[in-house]
């Protein structure tokens, strides 16, 4: 059996369907200042963080009279998303109150900007469930979900042990940060977001189409003595 004294939730894209929106916000961004986004840019930004990415645009290409300036666009349009066209996740405030019932703390941890993330969360009421928002840029700047830094400051302000401690991600490079850290990893799968279905599989404890199965009896029935080995790097 299983113990869960913590929970640290992603955002986007495991709380708040927003990944589409995401890529669409800097293909936005990228198109307002006349060039085309290409896959391969998307793909290089996706996993930076919200500044690093309107940092490598400006110095990459040039946009915008400067990084800031560029990050103030995005917050802009992002905010405007958040409040009136991005939905939580099916079934994602059932799971949470959930959670919040049995007296579990909850964070999140994310790279997206934390003002950004408080505002989402009250638009869905979701807010009154978590102790506070991590953003990565916040906690060490240039790193981002491919170091545990997040997950760990996450944790300290948790107080709450490693081993009973549950990271809800949908990211595949989140998922086998906070794996290899010694987080107990629940992978969030939304099909259309293109996520690695295999590579989440492979590097989660539980895996999740949304939330369609996912409870707190589940989480605590997990048998850790089955627990599958980490991939090998």
């Amino acid at each position: 059996m299983a113990a869960i004294s913590g929970a640290i939730f992603d955002c986007d894209g495991t709380l708040l369907d927003s990944m589409q929106v995401w890529y669409g916000a800097f293909a936005h961004l990228v198109e307002s200042h006349g060039l085309v986004c290409t896959g391969e840019m998307q793909e290089t930004v996706e996993p930076m963080t919200l500044p690093q990415g309107t940092r490598w645009l400006h110095e990459s290409f040039g946009l915008g009279e400067s990084a800031e300036a560029l990050n103030r666009e995005i917050h802009d349009y992002m905010r405007d998303q958040y409040e009136h066209h991005i939905p939580e996740m099916p079934g994602v405030h059932a799971f949470v109150e959930s959670l919040a019932a049995a007296k579990i703390p909850l964070i999140i941890a994310t790279s997206t900007t934390s003002s950004l993330v408080w505002d989402a969360l009250r638009v869905h009421g979701l807010d009154g469930f978590f102790r506070d928002v991590v953003c990565t840029a916040e906690v060490r700047d240039g790193y981002d979900k491919d170091h545990p830094d997040v997950y760990l400051e996450a944790l300290e302000r948790l107080g709450v042990p490693l081993g009973e401690t549950w990271v809800f991600e949908d990211a595949p490079f989140g998922v086998e940060t906070s794996r290899r850290a010694g987080f107990h990893v629940a992978g969030i799968y939304n099909e259309h977001d293109g996520r690695d279905e295999d590579f989440i599989r492979a590097w989660a404890d539980v895996f999740s189409y949304e939330y369609e199965g996912l409870s707190l009896d589940g989480i605590r029935a997990f048998d850790d003595a089955r627990r599958k080995r980490m991939p090998e790097a």
